[in-house]
């Protein structure tokens, strides 16, 4: 498990489908990042989603999940990997 600021990552795969808080694209189940923040749970489709949300969590928490990459995953503020 890493500490990254107030976001600690989770070792969850048993999970059912969902979508992503900050690109708005489908997670099948199993996939995607999950972190706790504050008493929540989270999922992301990617790395850099979790950095997007890391970088403006009230932004995301608030419900606006402004397509941040246009359905492309193809890089991320952070440098992270590629989405599926």
């Amino acid at each position: 498990m890493a500490v990254i600021e107030n976001l600690v990552v989770l070792d969850q795969t048993a999970q059912d489908q969902a979508r992503c808080m900050v690109c708005g694209n489908s997670i099948g189940p199993g996939e995607g990042v999950f972190a706790r923040y504050g008493e929540r749970t989270l999922r992301f489709k990617c790395p850099g989603c979790m950095a997007r949300f890391q970088s403006d969590p009230e932004r995301y928490l608030a419900g606006d999940a402004g397509g941040c990459c246009k359905g492309e995953h193809g890089g991320s503020p952070a440098g992270a990997s590629h989405c599926d």
